[in-house]
């Protein structure tokens, strides 16, 4: 239970760095980011690998393992300030509202649960920090951080 909540956020980071041309470009999120499991805290085991690809239009694209070994896929393009269906996740929308070119901030609906997060892309565009906060199915509040590492 919360292993799925842990890899739900981490991927939406992305999940959700950025957005799409209606609303907002990608900007410096856009590449291939991975996880920096010795930088990161999750709220139960971290998934084995978790990868997310945002494309310059702002898709976002995760690729997963869970800690188990299970492997999924998802993605989603935002639209600034409007609520989308993550595909590939069920019963799970994301709004996303840019609130610079180095911040981004994300209203999660899970299955009538809601999570916040928020995206801060480092000054030099190498690192991006995801941070989420929401309640696990059994109610119980969670906090995660990843550290993302660009790909070059």
């Amino acid at each position: 239970m919360k292993r799925s909540l842990c890899t739900l956020p981490v991927a939406f980071l992305a999940f959700t760095f950025a957005a799409q041309a209606a609303g907002i470009p990608a900007g410096g999120f856009a590449g291939t980011w991975t996880a920096n499991f010795s930088k990161s805290k999750f709220p139960g085991p971290p998934p084995q690998v978790d990868m997310c690809i945002i494309d310059a239009d702002g898709t976002v694209t995760v690729n997963e393992t869970n800690s188990e070994g299970k492997s999924t896929s998802w993605h989603y393009t935002p639209i600034q300030g409007k609520p989308v269906q993550v595909i590939g996740r069920d019963n799970v929308t994301v709004t996303v509202k840019k609130i610079n070119s180095h911040v981004n901030v994300h209203t999660w609906n899970m299955n009538g649960r809601p999570a916040k997060s928020k995206s801060v892309l480092s000054k030099d565009g190498k690192t991006t920090i995801f941070t989420m906060d929401g309640v696990d199915k059994d109610g119980k509040p969670f906090h995660e951080m990843v550290v993302y590492d660009k790909q070059e």
